[in-house]
């Protein structure tokens, strides 16, 4: 059984393009050139300068990605050290479910509730 004549047609060829189709399209490919470009010259990850342990972070002040480069913060973490806000101590961080005494420890370096974040490495 074959395909009717309307199938085996060249059904493109009638298509009508719109000004809204050539600018569907500029967007699409300026976004996948963006996204190279950002890979190139990030070496692979756009976040690379925040790898874990290599900010030391304002408590009051940082972004969730910044949080999430401390060692042991994920984003559920880092969502509920912002709900907390503000802080004035470093052991205030005790009254979020999930750390404990020891995790502040483990932190303490790597934090700080005054002034600007600060590169480590």
């Amino acid at each position: 059984m074959q395909a009717p004549d309307r199938l085996r047609s060249s059904w493109w060829k009638n298509l009508k393009l719109t000004p809204s189709m050539g600018v569907a399209v500029a967007v699409l490919i300026a976004g996948a050139a963006a996204s190279w470009y950002m890979r190139q010259m990030h070496g692979g990850s756009i976040n690379a300068q925040l790898a874990e342990g290599s900010l030391r972070v304002n408590l009051n002040t940082a972004t969730l990605t910044e949080l999430e480069s401390i060692p042991g913060i994920g984003s559920t973490l880092a969502k509920q050290i912002v709900a907390h806000r503000p802080y004035t101590s470093i052991d205030q961080l005790v009254a979020i479910r999930g750390i404990g005494a020891s995790s502040i420890e483990k932190m303490r370096p790597y934090v700080k509730v005054d002034g600007e974040a600060e590169k480590l490495r």
